[in-house]
């Protein structure tokens, strides 16, 4: 097969052996794979260990861990109704002797970037009949931005969305789906702000120009007193906001803490491998909710495949350039560096 390798910080395009489908999993074509922003971190972090570890000893990666696929084998032993022929997505999750593993980051498990992959068939569902397969590798990205606003249960609202790349997209998304607003999202790409405003935010932000976190009455929200003690009414929850930091950047959950309006819950959903410092005192005045949010439940990401079955037209605002596997290096490298750039797609067959 074909496949985009990432050895150290280097992407090329190489020939190697066919993978073999381990028990219980299928054969599949990727047919587009999405690169994602912990595609960019892995390229850093491979990177950055090429001078510390020997050129032999770099393990070879093939990323790629949010696709769409067709069926090309499924063995008798497999207990499934799919069958060759069969499109589809499918949680990028396994495991082996190691223990839980993610396809396309896990070395020795090729991900999305290659013309022959392998997935669970547990975890693999079936796309829909009539909706196109560059859609539908965006499932995995809007099962996370599902799983993260579902998370912001204590407040109704409004909900502010830090970062609007494909993870702050498919927050708002989920959040005007489900009938909750009002959004404010702030970015400073002025091409991602208008993303946002076409997939459903309120109010766009950019925090170059005002802060997001002053915006509070455009979305006719008051902030609750700095301590419900000071309220005059003391019975009940006061209201607060949801906010949503969706960029990873590093020291932003600190400045969101020193930010944040009273009783405001915060969900991180953004991927930040760096070491944070935070002053617990500046949350524990304003009585804030500090959540993490990782990927999504099995159930989410089917209601996600459901919900670009039924808005293929709001999902593909999300796509801005689509690339052959030949090109993945250069791809990795527009996101990385072009703000513009949202959902960067790979066609290993093309």
């Amino acid at each position: 097969m074909r496949a985009a390798c990432l050895k150290g910080g280097r992407i090329t395009v190489e020939t190697l052996p066919d993978p073999e489908p381990r028990p219980g999993q299928i054969l599949v074509r990727p047919l587009f794979n999405g690169i994602c922003g912990s595609d960019l971190s892995l390229r850093k972090q491979m990177a950055a260990a090429e001078a510390e570890v020997a050129e032999a000893d770099l393990p070879i990666i093939v990323p790629g861990h949010e696709f769409s696929a067709e069926v090309m084998d499924v063995s008798k032993t497999v207990e499934t109704d799919l069958k060759p022929g069969d499109i589809i997505t499918a949680l990028p999750f396994t495991h082996d002797h190691d223990g839980p593993q993610t396809i396309g980051i896990s070395p020795g498990h090729q991900g999305g970037l290659a013309t022959l992959s392998c997935v669970d068939a547990v975890r693999a569902f079936k796309v829909p009949e009539g909706v196109a397969p560059d859609l539908s590798a965006l499932t995995e990205p809007l099962a996370v931005g599902l799983h993260a606003s579902r998370l912001a249960s204590r407040n109704e609202g409004p909900n502010l969305v830090i970062g609007c790349g494909p993870v702050g997209l498919a927050v708002i998304m989920s959040l005007k789906l489900d009938g909750r607003g009002p959004v404010i999202a702030a970015d400073f790409s002025a091409e991602r702000r208008a993303v946002a405003e076409a997939v459903g935010a309120d109010i766009v932000i950019d925090p170059a120009r005002e802060s997001a976190f002053t915006q509070w009455a455009r979305a006719d929200f008051s902030p609750a007193s700095m301590s419900p003690l000071l309220g005059r009414e003391l019975r009940g929850l006061p209201p607060g906001a949801n906010i949503f930091e969706c960029t990873g950047v590093s020291g932003l959950i600190s400045e969101v803490i020193n930010s944040a309006m009273p009783h405001s819950h915060i969900i991180v959903a953004g991927v930040c491998p760096h070491q944070e410092t935070i002053t617990p005192l500046k949350a524990i005045v304003r009585e804030l909710t500090l959540e993490f949010s990782f990927a999504y439940r099995p159930e989410e990401f089917e209601e996600a495949l459901a919900r670009v079955a039924q808005h293929g037209d709001l999902v593909s605002k999300l796509i801005t350039s689509r690339r052959p596997l030949a090109e993945t290096e250069a791809a990795f490298d527009a996101l990385a560096k072009y703000p513009s750039e949202i959902k960067v797609l790979i066609e290993p067959g093309a």
